[in-house]
């Protein structure tokens, strides 16, 4: 009698199992049958296979495929990485504006990689309810005291990156990626940290650690079960805690020597390392931009001389760049950031909930949605027939000539700069509720940097170099060619 009661509770619970998992099953079948059914009105190439064109998707070759992909299927198309992985690339101007206002979220992976890399971080949570506040709050910080301390570039930071880039020019000159990583590392931590960052002796330790750790964040994050079983992940994971508790040292350094507040009103370790590392990398990436624009086109390198003169004269401390009253300074970073922004997509999710869209196109929830920042911003429909070209002349306004004030230099036109925002498809900072926050800071911190240098400096391509040709547009992409070595003239 017990073996057959046992017997029949055994079988309850075998059925119940088998119905709790059939079920489960069928939840996500019809889940995948719902995902194809609202991603058919939506237009694309046929998959190949049951796997869709996951194998296509590469860093390399992405924007090409969403370019060849517009052009055959209109403004809105979708690609299928997987059965349940759904991608939909948005390049009309009139929508995408509406995408990132209303998709939110990141993809789970994201944080993921930064949190195995950084730690704790809000401002890489998927959900943007849950990342918000934190946003705000950091917003409010990098929009008061940190951005006018940015246009504050101290003499010790300038002279001490030029004094490095003067020793290798006597070795035959300096990449501009090199001299861009430092001059945009010590920006930020200078900006972040005071001058406390400039006098301590780990900083470049820091960098080091930091650009090595960052290289593989993705790598370790992409994967489903966190690899315990591998060397190689605990000397990362060693690097990553070595990284942590130099931020720690610096962090309070700061709070010891600086005049300034220094506190954060959330977990600061993994904000203030995602910040360095984010801001860092987007920053040096405009400045390598800015630096081969201006070598090889001295004409406009020598009238933002012009208005550096001008704004010298008028400025009401010796140590501080008025960059608002250089507008061609300003244009040729907008410019820059234009034809090459920090990023070839920009990356939103709607995680919970359908987006629906004013030409009646939905997006299922959970589908990828990318926008081709660079066919975006260069595209001719919106920038004209020279959208290729760097001509910072189409972010400023000619205006009269300033022949009554004493300041002005004889026969200078004033102009004034046009507002970046005004023009729909301009995109390099993100937009939206998941736009770089960080935006101000970066273009005041850049903008004050070329302020000092140019008035001190000539930059000229390394002698022998010349030949070097502009940046070209190679399969529908504008790029930069190999990062060209520089020398630093000094202004008599």
């Amino acid at each position: 009698m017990a073996a057959s009661c046992f017997e029949r509770q055994l079988n309850a619970i075998s059925w119940v199992s088998l119905i709790t998992v059939t079920a489960f099953l069928l939840v996500k079948l019809a889940n995948i049958f719902g995902l194809w059914i609202k991603a058919r009105p939506i237009p694309g190439p046929p998959c190949p296979s049951f796997y869709g064109h996951g194998h296509l998707i590469t860093r390399s070759n992405l924007t090409d495929i969403l370019y060849k992909c517009h052009m055959k299927y209109g403004r809105v198309v979708k690609l299928w990485l997987g059965p349940t992985q759904l991608l939909v690339s948005i390049e009309d101007s009139e929508l995408i504006k509406e995408v990132l206002w209303k998709a939110e979220d990141k993809l789970p992976l994201t944080g993921r990689a930064f949190r195995l890399a950084f730690g704790k971080s809000s401002l890489f949570i998927s959900s943007f309810d849950k990342v918000e506040h934190q946003r705000k709050l950091l917003e409010v910080k990098l929009g008061g005291k940190l951005l006018e301390r940015a246009s504050l570039i101290p003499d010790k930071i300038f002279c001490s990156i030029i004094e490095i880039a003067q020793n290798e020019t006597t070795k035959g000159g300096i990449e501009c990626e090199t001299i861009s990583l430092s001059l945009a590392f010590s920006i930020l931590g200078s900006t972040i940290f005071g001058d406390v960052f400039l006098s301590w002796p780990k900083a470049i330790v820091y960098k080091e650690l930091l650009m090595k750790i960052a290289k593989d964040a993705c790598f370790w994050g992409s994967y489903s079960v966190t690899p315990f079983w591998k060397q190689e992940f605990w000397r990362y994971q060693d690097s990553c805690t070595r990284l942590k508790f130099l931020t720690e040292e610096l962090a309070k350094e700061c709070r010891q020597n600086c005049n300034t507040e220094f506190s954060w009103a959330f977990e600061p370790c993994g904000e203030l390392i995602s910040l360095m590392f984010h801001g860092s990398l987007t920053m040096a990436a405009l400045v390598a931009n800015i630096l081969t624009r201006l070598v090889t086109h001295l004409d406009i390198q020598d009238e933002i001389y012009s208005e550096i003169v001008m704004a010298q004269k008028v400025r009401r401390k010796t140590y501080e760049q008025n960059v608002e009253g250089m507008p061609k300074l300003l244009a040729t970073v907008y410019e820059s950031a234009r034809l090459l922004p920090a990023g070839p997509l920009l990356q939103r999710c709607s995680l919970d909930n359908d987006l629906n869209l004013k030409n009646g196109t939905v997006i299922p929830a959970g589908a990828i949605i990318v926008v081709p920042v660079q066919l975006v911003q260069s595209n001719t429909e919106t920038w004209g027939k020279d959208a290729d070209k760097f001509n910072p002349y189409r972010f400023v306004l000619p205006t009269e000539p300033i022949s009554d004030k004493k300041e002005s230099l004889e026969g200078f036109d004033s102009c004034a700069m046009k507002e970046p925002n005004e023009f729909e498809a301009f995109l390099p900072f993100g937009y939206g509720a998941r736009a770089c926050i960080g935006q101000k800071l970066a273009v005041r911190g850049i903008s004050s940097l070329f302020a000092a240098l140019l008035g001190q400096y000539e930059i000229r391509l390394q002698s022998g170099s010349e030949s070097n040709p502009k940046p070209t547009m190679n399969n529908y992409i504008l790029e930069l060619l190999p990062s060209p070595k520089i020398v630093f003239i000094k202004r008599k």
